[in-house]
């Protein structure tokens, strides 16, 4: 019998006293009809009258509650990690985007759901005893996590109400309610993934809470009477008496399942055993049991009283078809009668035999919306057709199944006739696809069974026992019996059920998972541990007194729990066992026979007979009726009073020593052995009257139990004070087998069942200690237990037979080997140290009982204290050792670890394997495949090691370790990385590896710190401390973080970051405001631009430029002799001039400030004013156009483009702008507003925005037909849908647009520009496609006639020209291979509007139009080539770009005559020129020569490019110089628009050169003659591409000397300028915003997209004024933004988290040599060009992106401009600090130092301040300001400083606790065997020949300085105790008479000398040195017979010259022949 653990306490819910004080649900108001309110009263009387059972109506009555366990598992939690480690790594190879939810199914299912893991440790003490509950009264539900302390418990509560009253609520595992995208990233983040929840079931919905503050609606669409929980998701049970539409016998499913909190309730499939798939539809199916962490499902068939297993999976395609084709003829039998007789087809529709009957019921398309539809559910109709799709729910049956043919569903409510009417005439919904099947797998075998003893559990759980293996056990309350079935291969696919169960009585029964027992309550109310089916022992519980009243009301009747699922019991709600056992309780004939037999059974063991069983002794209060809530180790006992009591029940062990010896021993016994040892042990350490024990009182117990079960009765230690021992073990009289008997050992007394039948006078007495064996009474019967005989024995010092009949004697040798081999195990790891002691102790007896004389040398060297022992305790001869079995273990040398790693280390041969037991040593065969693939490679990794396994033993029921795998052809550092993670291991486990394996191992990971592999894990880059790499793995799954608020985190800066950083605490407003400009671009001034631009204003002189929130200074002097009026009109005229600058800065503006912010969803953006108005300097008047007159509507594009700008503000990675947030910054009033807002909504598209825009919303624009709205809106959503060809999108374009209506759609009055928009809408969306019909509408559209009548007659340019470019867009880079488009001749019908020709007849659908002409344009029969030329001809280009077709070139070719000159527009060629150079893309050169060849050699004499050629002109009057000289102009401005666009963000110094020299040459044309002929205005536009050119080139770069062009072009404002137009301005500032774009974040992107976004958005003709749109929609001008790239490479300092310069380098495709960039941060160049990029900083570690392992690391930081963290190297001081790199180089100096220093000045070390650790080391450890210290402490701390200062300096701290390690083995006062063996290992590992001249990485000078001092104190020791030693040597072992007579320290001072010399006993015997001269080479030649080595030697030669000091003979010492000696033995 065992106690319990603690003492039983009372229980009463936690949730009880909080719902107490709860106030409850408000009272809801009857919902759709109203009422007066006394009838509404007594209405809800009426509603509330319960006729249920009495005990329903009271509070506990409607009470339940579930407990489960919070633990952390360790191993769970390792596990988690591995596999986060290899999710990891397989979303690297699926690339960047691997997280995003589409490529999920390229991972493996292994990954996703991991099969559920068995776990190998079965008796965890790491046990956080912890528990959560959920307690449900009425309609409050509270969440309690933690234990009741007594009354100041305090602990997190959750109380939730709902509406109606709760009818089940159940905790919920966390994959039920993550996705599957948010179970992978929370897999992948390196905090382990804590969430819980709960789920709360009232009538009409469920609701999902978890404890991260998220929740969940689900609304149910009928009745749930039953919720289970399995790996899947939830199991609904409908409630069967709604399962049939009244009056119509029509079967619904009945089970339901949910995947996902936002997913729909999907029918179950059930295929049975004959194979036959349905629903499960029939009633008397129900569900017994599920578990979270499994698939198997227990049900149970009322029909024919059996319970099946079914397994739960996904369902397969073959069986949704089949399901469907049942429902098929229903649907359509349902539909196709007509209405007055629906009713009777319906009950016509009756199928008979088992075939599971068809589903309607709940095939609603549920909605996931608010109740407000609720009521449209009683009629079964879909909810909303468009709102069903709204949350994706992905399980809709897709068209071409059968089962979408199912037509309307029909509702579990009774419905009228007319109701029925209603429903066949609605549109149907398309029924919901199931997801899962129940497939039959097992049926329970009742054969012999009367039919009415058939009954359904009322409770069911999965058990795994202590010897692995599974049952699935149910209870069968009302006959008391426990049917456990086996489970084999439970957890995997093939799992199978046994035919016959085992039955154990049992009036209730619960599983404790975590002690892998089954705790039953036996028919007389006993309670009773059983693991499997063998019984280990009762419980005894205090008796309970009286039931004293408690305030809170018992409950009347018992609670009835809901199923509790993590805890795994279940039960059925409905039944409530209460009224069975009151049943069986009334049975008192019969119930004492059976259980006097079961008693007599269970007892056989035990010596004194049992008593009766008296039943009349019991009192109604003490019957303990049922078991509930188990939790961890804790279950509650209900009384038959209702009282409750809760008890803990004792864990198989306390301290993490036993552990470990308990999992050893289940390695090497049988199950029947293991739980031999079990049963003995859990009863003998747990007796009633225990309690906690000290480690030491605990090992003796396990000892004296283990002792006991081998037979050889243990002497208690010499030294332990208790004063009895085990001696004997009473005859075992029963044979191990099943069932009962298995109460082996076990002893249950008499009093068993005290705990019912005594009163408390009857508690067994306090323990007490024995002196006498005979001396005890029955009532002790429980302190027998423990000592089963009581003797004084081995005090005396006799020896004791041997019991060979004892249940584990043959196994000693098995059972000591592996003891040993733990205790070796155990050396390795520090925290055991202090444990070795006991089990030395033990194996040292056992040793020397067995006659091993090496186990006992071995425990000797270790503990020298044992040497006293030398006396056998028990008899163990020969004969015996005969009987054992495995007896060939313990043939060998005792098993050494150190010794093994030693014979690594120096690579001997002939080396015996070391044995490795998985589970018992697996830290030592880690240890050795470590050492030895560090020292000789992956070749020998097997060598040094076997693995041992005993067949029969309980491991062999556990599934086996996976294998591991390493790299063959990685650089070893890299293999041992791999091997380190195969193992598991961490940093923090490697530094607790013995002092000399830590070095090699810390040696071979800085060789890899050095050369990191590329692209690994982050526990890689952990384990080699460069956590800036670790970081760098984090970066492919980063979401949006810029910009947002850094709160209570480190702040940490990154590419919006202000210069200055946050200061704590909120700044106040008004300093703020002082500082705010609200010229929108206050975030402007971020680090990032300082970094890039330390050393000047510009950033500063760019805001200054752009700024159009401020009045403009008008400076005009009032001349004498002016009238105010006058002057008053010049200043308004100055201003006008002004306004036309002012009015074009947001074009630039929104270019700067691109993409620089992420506002909340709670932020409202607001708009800089566009200020249009001067101020006077000096006076400070305002100055406002009054005067004179300006065009009324000039503000109008203007105030589009500074909405734009606003938007495009907002970076594409903020989250939450939806519909909703758009809406809310939609302006109120003002038509300004308006145009702003529509320019907003265009930038949001740009930037992707608008995909989240609602249709709604979208119409509630558009309704309103304002023409900018449409314009941004239609923009804004083809570029937010660019290149999908997207419907919707199609659909909402073709309305704008007649050529893509039918001819018979109405006529509707749409905008020209709204017309222009929607066209370039459509080559957006359909960009690349080469679509035939939309090629060919645009195609139509650029020669569309004018007219009919008055319309297509204003912007007809403009159109054609966008027509082109859409078209251009279509076919993008096609050329003529679309076959589609080949009847099209699109290269033949572009040439014809490109050159003229007489006008082709129109086709397509509006032909019939246009037969009557314009009545305002006359155009004649030839086509217009002024309106259609620019479109085609850039059309052109982009269709054949970078094909490099010469045909089509040739027709580009300007011409080089000067009468084919007249032929052509001059600014048309200018188009041709960039046409031709899209076509022959590879031919574009950015040098001079090619530039200049662009213009006909021929037509060059003609150019006036000076004054000179005035004169030679006369002969040459029929030359036209202006024709010339325009195309001159032109032709050159397309071929620099050409260069811009092929190294657009290249900074190409060519191209700078060849661009700045012909923009100078245009500057200097005003002074000369070409002015004349081109005209100001050809030269003024030329210009201005040209400037836009060479911007495009430096896009991003803020290039100085092209801003000063800039800012000189700019100040070219007033009346004397009157050739510098709106459109020039606009140039100017979008050259500007292109300098700078983005705050010098981003880039232009190469790809053919962006150059054909380029072309659209810089066409190079500007417009005149600010209405302007005759040739080019100025909404297209912000088409830029779809060719902006992000490539800023930016790098932070991962210590301070702040922004840094650093140098960097790349290699280029091809390249053989590195590149130096500018230092970083800097715009990389294009990443398809590059290999490699490298930091190759010198004050930074270095970094490397490789195109074919981390690029996507690399993709993906740049992506989000993302802060690149590099790790700044010890001693070195960043950019910032130190620019001349002056400061940093005595660091440097001193860590360069390759010799080693002696003598250190601490202000040298102060130089390192600045990394993590070394200030407080300093502080702590090294300054001694204003103490004296002694000799000894200066010493001390002159060592330690030389430590540190070596680790410090060479930048690896990390080593200091191996120095400080290493020197307190040296140092230490007593030397013990462990310090010894890290200096011989050091000492082979240094000794190597092949590593001798190799350690760069450690400093061997340090070591061999702590190698000296230990030799020094070795042979000190030598010397002085060389008597002790000679004793040693000359004879088979130390006799204890001799021992007693050396005192302790000297003893353990000479096992070390023996251990550092390896000296043996009985060495010198074969000796002889009494004939001849005794000399030095006499000795040597001894020796060498004797094979020793050359240490050996030394170390006898030092004893004996000690010894011969006092004799004559003195043998000198001479190191050197000793080494030429040792040459020679080699």
């Amino acid at each position: 019998m065992i106690a319990v653990a603690e003492p039983p306490l009372e229980f009463v819910p936690r949730g009880r006293q909080s719902a107490a004080e709860h106030p409850g649900p408000q009272d809801q108001p009857l919902p759709r009809y109203q009422l007066p309110t006394s009838e509404h009263l007594l209405l809800q009387r009426l509603q509330n009258v319960n006729i249920s059972a009495a005990g329903e109506d009271s509070p506990a009555g409607q009470e339940s509650w579930s407990i489960r366990e919070m633990y952390d598992d360790y191993e769970g939690a390792e596990d988690r990690a591995a596999r986060r480690r290899q999710l990891i790594e397989r979303t690297k190879r699926c690339g960047p985007k691997a997280a995003a939810a589409t490529q999920l199914t390229s991972l493996p299912q292994s990954l996703l759901n991991p099969a559920p893991e068995r776990r190998e440790e079965p008796m965890c003490d790491y046990m956080v005893n912890n528990e959560e509950e959920l307690y449900v009264h009425r309609n409050t539900v509270v969440w309690t996590k933690g234990l009741d302390d007594g009354d100041d418990g305090v602990y997190k509560r959750m109380c939730f109400t709902a509406d109606t009253p709760v009818r089940n609520a159940c905790f919920l595992n966390r994959s039920f309610v993550r996705g599957r995208l948010a179970q992978l990233e929370a897999a992948i983040q390196t905090k382990d993934d804590t969430l819980t929840a709960i789920c709360v079931m009232d009538q009409d919905s469920l609701r999902v809470y978890c404890d991260d503050g998220e929740d969940f609606l689900a609304n149910l669409d009928f009745p749930v009477s039953q919720v289970w929980q399995t790996m899947h998701g939830l199991l609904l049970q409908k409630d069967s008496s709604q399962a049939l539409v009244s009056h119509l016998s029509f079967p619904m499913p009945r089970l339901f399942s949910m995947s996902h909190p936002l997913h729909e309730a999907c029918p179950v499939v059930l295929k049975t055993a004959t194979n036959s798939i349905g629903y499960m539809t029939e009633p008397e199916y129900s569900v017994v049991f599920t578990t979270d962490d499994s698939d198997l499902v227990l049900l149970y068939d009322v029909k024919f009283s059996k319970h099946f297993v079914a397994r739960l999976r996904k369902v397969t395609v073959e069986e949704v078809n089949h399901v469907g084709h049942q429902t098929q003829d229903l649907g359509q039998t349902l539909l196709g009668t007509r209405p007055q007789s629906a009713g009777n087809s319906l009950s016509g529709i009756k199928q008979t035999g088992a075939m599971p009957k068809t589903p309607v019921g709940s095939f609603m398309a549920r909605s996931n919306t608010t109740t407000g539809l609720a009521n449209m559910s009683k009629f079964g109709l879909s909810q909303s057709q468009s709102f069903s799709g709204v949350l994706g729910q992905s399980n809709r049956a897709s068209l071409g199944t059968p089962l979408s043919q199912l037509q309307s569903s029909i509702s579990q409510q009774s419905m009228s006739m007319k109701e029925m009417r209603k429903i066949t005439s609605v549109k149907p919904a398309k029924p919901i696809e199931p997801e899962l099947c129940l497939e039959h797998i097992w049926t329970e075998n009742i054969y012999g069974v009367q039919r009415e003893l058939c009954e359904m559990a009322t409770r069911a759980f999965i058990h795994t026992d202590l010897v692995g293996q599974t049952f699935l056990c149910y209870l069968l309350a009302r006959s008391c019996r426990l049917q456990m079935v086996r489970l084999t291969g439970y957890g995997s696919s093939e799992v199978q059920l046994s035919t016959l169960a085992t039955t154990l009585a049992a009036k209730d029964a619960v599983g404790l998972s975590r002690l892998q027992m089954v705790a039953v309550l036996d028919p007389s109310g006993s309670l009773i541990l059983y693991t499997g089916t063998v019984l280990i022992s009762k419980v005894h519980i205090t008796p309970l007194l009286a039931p004293t009243p408690s305030p809170v009301p018992p409950p009347a009747a018992p609670s009835q729990s809901k199923p509790s699922v993590a805890a795994g019991t279940s039960g059925a709600a409905g039944n409530s066992s209460f009224v069975e056992v009151r049943r069986s309780s009334l049975l008192p004939t019969k119930a004492p026979v059976d259980l006097a037999g079961f008693d007599e059974e269970l007892h056989m063991l035990s010596p004194i007979l049992p008593q009766a069983v008296s039943y009349a002794q019991r009192q109604a209060h003490n019957v303990c009726k049922s078991l509930r809530d188990p939790a961890g180790n804790r279950l509650t006992l209900v009384y038959a009073t209702g009282r409750m009591l809760r008890i803990a029940l004792p864990l198989l062990n306390d301290t993490r020593l036993l552990t470990r010896c308990v999992a050893t021993l289940r390695q090497v016994l049988s199950p029947s052995q293991f739980l031999h040892f079990v049963i003995r042990w859990y009863s003998a350490r747990n007796p009633p009257g225990s309690r906690d024990y000290s480690i030491e009182q605990e090992w003796l117990l396990f000892r004296s139990t283990i002792l006991a079960l081998m037979g050889l009765t243990a002497a208690p230690d010499v030294e332990a004070t208790e004063g009895y021992g085990r001696c004997a073990t009473p005859p075992l009289n029963a044979t191990f087998g099943g069932g009962v008997a298995g109460g082996l050992g076990s002893g249950s007394g008499s009093n068993c069942s005290s705990n019912s039948t005594l009163g408390a006078q009857d508690e067994p007495k306090k323990r007490r200690k024995y002196n006498d064996c005979e001396d005890y009474t029955d009532d002790d019967w429980e302190f027998l237990l423990l000592q089963t005989t009581l003797a004084p024995c081995g005090a005396d010092g006799h020896s004791y037979s041997v019991d060979i009949g004892a249940p584990l004697f043959q196994m000693i040798p098995a059972i000591f080997y592996s003891l040993h081999l733990l205790y070796e195990d155990l050396k390795l790891d520090a925290v055991f140290h202090a444990a070795l002691s006991y089990l030395a102790t033990f194996l040292h007896q056992l040793a020397i009982d067995m006659q091993l004389d090496s186990y006992v040398l071995h425990y000797i060297l270790d503990f020298p204290e044992l040497s006293h022992r030398t006396g056998k305790l028990s008899l163990l001869g020969a004969a015996h050792g005969a009987m054992m079995l495995h007896q060939e273990l313990l043939r060998v040398p005792a098993p050494s670890i150190f010794s093994q790693l030693e014979h690594i280390v120096i690579g001997e041969e002939e080396v015996l394997p070391y044995t490795f037991v998985s589970n018992v040593n697996e830290r030592s065969r880690n240890l050795l495949q470590l050492v030895s693939l560090v020292i000789h490679g992956q070749e020998r990794l097997k060598h040094w090691w076997q693995l041992l396994e005993l067949p029969e033993a309980v491991q062999a029921n556990f599934p086996r370790r996976v294998k591991r795998s390493i790299t063959a052809d990685a650089p070893r550092c890299h293999q041992l990385l791999e091997l380190i993670l195969a193992m598991r291991l961490t940093r923090r486990d490697i530094e607790r590896f013995p002092a000399a394996v830590h070095l090699i191992i810390a040696e071979a990971l800085e060789e890899a710190r050095l050369a990191p592999p590329l692209g690994c894990s982050t526990a890689t880059y952990d384990l080699i401390l460069r956590p800036e790499l670790a970081e760098h793995t984090q970066l492919p799954f980063m979401e949006a973080t810029i910009g947002q608020p850094h709160c209570g985190k480190v702040y940490k800066e990154d590419s919006l970051s202000t210069r200055s950083p946050p200061t704590a605490g909120a700044v106040l407003e008004h300093e703020c405001s002082e500082q705010m400009r609200y010229d929108d671009m206050d975030n402007m001034d971020t680090k990032l631009l300082r970094l890039r631009f330390p050393d000047d204003m510009r950033v500063e002189e760019v805001r200054r430029l752009l700024n159009s929130s401020e009045p403009v200074l008008i400076e005009v002097q009032q001349l004498p002799g002016t009238s105010d009026h006058e002057f008053i009109e010049e200043q308004e005229k100055q201003l006008f001039a002004l306004c036309a600058r002012t009015m074009t800065l947001p074009l630039g503006r929104g270019m700067f400030t691109l993409r620089t912010m992420m506002p909340r969803p709670s932020d409202s953006l607001s708009m800089p004013r566009l200020c249009l108005v001067g101020r006077e300097p000096i006076k400070g008047t305002t100055i406002e156009m009054q005067q004179i007159e300006f065009p009324a509507n000039m503000h109008m594009w203007p105030s589009f483009h500074n909405g734009v700008a606003t938007g495009l503000k907002i970076s594409p990675q903020t989250q939450d702008i939806d519909s909703t947030w758009i809406v809310y910054n939609k302006p109120k009033a003002q038509a300004n507003n308006a145009l702003e807002h529509a320019g907003f909504l265009m930038a949001l598209g740009l930037n992707g925005h608008l995909k989240s825009l609602s249709f709604m919303s979208l119409y509630k624009y558009l309704v309103k037909c304002d023409e900018m709205t449409n314009v941004g809106l239609l923009l804004g959503i083809s570029a937010a849908h660019r290149g999908t060809m997207d419907t919707k999108t199609t659909k909402l374009l073709s309305v704008h647009l007649e050529a893509l209506l039918p001819a018979t759609a109405m006529e509707l009055d749409i905008p020209q520009s709204t017309q222009v928009a929607a066209l370039m809408g459509l080559g957006l969306l359909y960009q690349g496609s080469a679509k035939r019909h939309i090629a060919e509408v645009l195609l139509q559209e650029i020669g569309r006639p004018p007219g009919p009548e008055m319309e297509n007659s204003v912007e007809r340019e403009s159109y054609a020209m966008t027509a082109g470019l859409a078209l251009g867009l279509v076919t993008l880079g096609q050329g003529e291979s679309p076959a589609g488009l080949r009847d099209l001749q699109l290269p033949d019908t572009l040439h014809y509007y490109m050159v003229g020709g007489v006008k082709r007849p129109i086709s397509g659908s509006q032909k019939e139009k246009y037969r009557l002409a314009s009545f305002q344009v006359r155009e004649g029969d030839n086509v217009n080539i002024d309106v259609t030329a620019p479109g085609a001809t850039l059309a052109l280009g982009l269709m054949f770009f970078n094909s490099g077709n010469t045909a089509i070139a040739e027709w580009m070719q300007p011409p080089d005559s000067r009468y084919l000159l007249d032929m052509v527009r001059p600014d048309f060629l200018l188009l041709r020129t960039i046409a031709r150079g899209l076509i022959l893309w590879q031919d574009v050169r950015p040098d001079n020569e090619w530039f200049q060849a662009q213009f006909p050699q021929a037509l060059r004499i003609h150019l006036r490019l000076s004054s000179v050629d005035e004169d030679t002109g006369s002969d040459d009057g029929d030359v036209d110089y202006e024709a010339i000289t325009q195309a001159y102009c032109n032709i050159m401005a397309g071929a620099a628009f050409c260069i811009g666009l092929k190294y657009a963000g290249t900074e190409d110094a060519v191209a700078f050169a060849t661009l700045r020299a012909v923009i100078k040459e245009f500057l200097r044309f005003p002074s000369s003659p070409m002015i004349d002929c081109a005209g100001r205005t050809t030269v003024e536009s030329c210009l201005m591409v040209l400037l836009i050119s060479i911007s495009l080139v430096f896009a991003g770069s803020g290039n100085c000397e092209i801003l000063r062009i800039i800012r000189y072009l700019r100040s070219r404002v007033g009346p004397q300028y009157p050739h510098i137009t709106y459109g020039s301005h606009m140039a100017i500032h979008m050259s500007l915003g292109l300098l700078f774009l983005g705050a010098g974040r981003f880039t232009i992107a190469k790809t053919p997209e962006s150059i054909s976004a380029l072309v659209c958005a810089f066409f190079p003709k500007f417009p005149i004024h600010s209405n302007d749109n005759r040739y080019h929609l100025q909404a297209l001008r912000h088409l830029y933004v779809l060719a902006v790239e992000p490539r800023l490479f930016l790098p932070r300092d991962i210590d301070t988290h702040q922004l840094c310069l650093a140098n960097i380098s790349v290699l280029e495709i091809g390249a053989t040599e590195m590149r130096r960039l500018p230092i970083a941060p800097c715009i990389l160049p294009e990443l398809s060009s590059l290999q490699l990029v490298v930091v190759d900083d010198e004050n930074y570690w270095p970094v490397r992106f490789e195109r074919s392992w981390n690029w996507h690391q690399l993709e993906k930081a740049l992506e989000m401009s993302a802060p690149i963290d590099i790790k700044k190297r010890t001693g070195c001081l960043s950019h910032l600090e130190d620019p001349d790199r002056l400061k940093s180089m005595l660091a440097q100096t001193l860590t360069m130092e390759q010799s080693i220093c002696w003598q250190i000045d601490i202000n040298d070390l102060h130089q390192f301040g600045n990394e993590r650790l070394v200030k407080p080391f300093l502080n702590r450890c090294l300054s001694t300001k204003g103490t004296d210290l002694s000799y000894p402490e200066q010493v001390k701390r002159h060592q330690m400083m030389l430590l540190f200062y070596n680790a410090v300096v060479k930048d690896r701290i990390h080593l200091l606790p191996v120095y400080l390690t290493l020197y307190d083995h040296v140092t230490k006062s007593m030397i013990n065997n462990i310090d010894v063996w890290q200096m011989k290992l050091i000492d082979a590992y240094l000794g190597r020949r092949d590593l001798a001249e190799e350690h760069p990485l450690i400093s061997v000078e340090l070591i061999q300085m702590m190698q000296e001092l230990f030799k020094q104190e070795m042979e000190d020791s030598t010397s002085e105790l060389c008597l002790p030693l000679r004793e040693f040597l000359s004879q088979k072992r130390l006799e204890p008479s001799y021992v007693t007579t050396v005192s302790g320290p000297d003893l353990q001072r000479a096992f070390c000398v023996i251990n550092y010399y390896n000296l043996m006993p009985n060495m010198l015997s074969g000796v002889d040195l009494s004939t001849g001269t005794v000399n030095y080479m006499r000795i040597l030649y001894e020796c060498r017979q004797l094979n020793l080595e050359a240490h050996t030697i030394f170390g006898l030669l030092k004893i004996l010259q000690a010894l011969d000091a006092t004799t004559e003979v003195v043998v000198t010492l001479d190191e050197a022949s000793l080494l030429a000696y040792s040459m020679a033995t080699q």
